[in-house]
């Protein structure tokens, strides 16, 4: 029987955005929950960008989520996202940069995992859920697997830019809650983050500003990308706490 790699992002040791560490971690187990729910013979991964303060956790329900998962990438000691935790206050770069940062090390370490390679091996589609995220009824897996979207990518149908095309190349994104790809094209979404990274680290460089949705839509090719008017996954976003429903 094939899996579903379902990869989802956290950080629940951070500096940014409202929510407390047992807050994070209590919403990413429903999150956890969810995945199992909708997504059929899903196999999580759970790829944590925390401060280093997430080693001295202890607590009861950090276990039950590390307990709740297939396998746990702890990026926590990557001198990467240690420089951003420590050096990097504003809240758009430094959220934007390790998440493709932590995805990125994350998609790597898959990729070379002996423990791994029968579970990739034996995947249809990888699945990117952020964590505090659930998915809800209105997700439809038929919808991210079938003939359609073989070897592509499944997104949310794009929405408008908001950042200026100067700073992004732009005029839309997509967003990046839950989107989806084939596992075939895995060594190819390391390669694009890579690419990602670079552009994101030279435009902030620059004094501009681009975020993980613009750089979706400008490093996937039209070709490769399926659009769907609704993937289902709601949530309530960091920075203030308002309800997102996609």
């Amino acid at each position: 029987m094939m899996n579903n790699l379902v990869l989802i992002t956290s950080a629940f040791y951070t500096n940014y955005g409202i929510y407390s560490s047992k807050e994070r971690i209590n919403q990413t187990i429903k999150t956890i929950q969810s995945a199992k729910k909708y997504i059929p013979n899903a196999f999580i991964i759970l790829i944590d960008n925390s401060k280093e303060e997430i080693k001295k956790d202890t607590s009861i329900e950090l276990k039950n989520l590390l307990n709740s998962v297939g396998y746990y990438i702890d990026n926590s000691m990557d001198s990467d996202i240690k420089y951003f935790h420590t050096n990097v206050v504003n809240y758009d770069i430094g959220k934007n940069a390790m998440e493709a940062i932590g995805l990125y090390k994350g998609l790597i370490h898959i990729a070379n995992s002996s423990d791994l390679s029968n579970i990739l091996k034996n995947s249809l589609r990888i699945f990117k859920l952020s964590g505090r995220y659930q998915i809800t009824k209105e997700f439809n897996f038929n919808n991210f697997n079938n003939d359609n979207t073989k070897n592509k990518f499944v997104f949310k149908k794009s929405q408008p830019s908001w950042i200026p095309i100067e700073h992004t190349g732009v005029t839309y994104q997509l967003q990046t809650r839950l989107w989806s790809f084939d596992s075939e094209l895995m060594f190819y979404v390391i390669n694009m983050y890579k690419n990602i990274i670079e552009n994101m680290i030279a435009t902030f460089n620059n004094r501009m500003y681009i975020d993980n949705e613009h750089s979706m839509a400008k490093f996937i090719p039209k070709e490769l990308l399926v659009e769907i008017d609704k993937v289902g996954v709601q949530g309530n976003i960091a920075p203030n706490g308002m309800m997102i429903i996609d």
